[in-house]
Formats: C-alpha cells, sequence, structure tokens
C-alpha cells in the first residue's frame, strides 16, 4: 500500500471504518502507483527553432533553468521548400534561400544560445535540411523533454493557436513537453 492510500486510510479509518479501504482497493487501478509519482529526472533538453519562433519568455528559460541538464537547440530548415524553390523558380533562388535561411539561423542559435548560457544551462547548437516533424520525433528519443514553441513550423492565428507541426509532434512523443 502506498503513501496515498495509507494516508487515506489513517485520515478516515475512524470516520467510515473499512469503506475507504474498500474503495481504494476497487479503484486502485485509477490511482497513481508509486512509480507514476516520481518526477522524471530531466538531463537532456531539446528545443527546436525556426523563423516562427519569435520570442521566447522568460518563464520558459525559468522553467528550464531549474533541471541540471544540457539543451539541445536544432534549427531546421525546410528541405521541401528548398527542393520547391529549385524545382518552381531556379537553382540560384534554392540556393539563395538556403544562404539567407542559414544566416537567420545561426543568429537565432547564437541569440537564443547565450540567454541560455546566461541561465547556467550547457547549450549545444545543430543546424540543418530536414523534415522539421519527422526529424524532431527522431531526436526526441534521445531526449528527456522537449520545449517547442506553438508556432514552431507554421504560423499560428486565433482560429488556429497551435501549429499542425507542434500537435503531430506532441502525438508522436514519448517524453515530457512544454508548449510556449
Amino acid at each position: 500500500m502506498g503513501i496515498y492510500s495509507s494516508f487515506i486510510g489513517r485520515k478516515f479509518k475512524h470516520i467510515a471504518g473499512k469503506k475507504y479501504e474498500d474503495i481504494i482497493k476497487h479503484y486502485r487501478e485509477f490511482l497513481l502507483t508509486e512509480e507514476e509519482k516520481m518526477l522524471p529526472e530531466i538531463r537532456s533538453i531539446l528545443m527546436p527553432l525556426d523563423r516562427y519562433v519569435k520570442n521566447i519568455p522568460d518563464e520558459v528559460y525559468e522553467t528550464v533553468s531549474a533541471y541540471d541538464a544540457s539543451v539541445l537547440l536544432v534549427y531546421i530548415m525546410d528541405s521541401e521548400i528548398f527542393h520547391l524553390l529549385s524545382q518552381t523558380l531556379s537553382k540560384e533562388a534554392s540556393e539563395e534561400f538556403k544562404r539567407r535561411e542559414e544566416i537567420v539561423g545561426r543568429e537565432m542559435l547564437d541569440k537564443i544560445a547565450k540567454e541560455l548560457e546566461d541561465f547556467g544551462l550547457r547549450v549545444q547548437r545543430r543546424i540543418f535540411f530536414g523534415n522539421k516533424s519527422e526529424d524532431i520525433i527522431r531526436l526526441a528519443e534521445n531526449s528527456d523533454m522537449l520545449v517547442i514553441s506553438r508556432a514552431y513550423g507554421s504560423e499560428i492565428t486565433k482560429t488556429s493557436p497551435l501549429s499542425p507541426i507542434v500537435l503531430k509532434i506532441i502525438q508522436h512523443l514519448k517524453i515530457p513537453a512544454v508548449v510556449y
């Protein structure tokens, strides 16, 4: 019998007799086990970025800094857009897109890495072409927590306050996630 169960048993022992023990017995599957009550240990945090992530609130930095963890900042440039530009406009236009996107990505990675380091976190940075949802799901397999903007991957609106890419990523995760 766990702490919660014994607490209920002691609290209501003289009031209802065995009634609460019966409730605990019958509803055992709905109560958390001791293992489920334990907070997971967070050693690595994955934080994807792209051009749609505008600002990261200070509360996110404070939350992330509560863990003694390293942060992997990832800026993924959409390879499908690069391919579409190459086919519809020209190879030069797609190369220009790639060059500008890399500049934006490196500047964002440097800015956010510095802000995280100011909170005492260890930060690694990666930038690459890929699929924004599939690559994050794959990278999350080696992380303990995901911290992601609700605008990651597309613009958000009042009628759609969560990016469809973020929704897809969260549905496939097996780790805790913070969506800001």
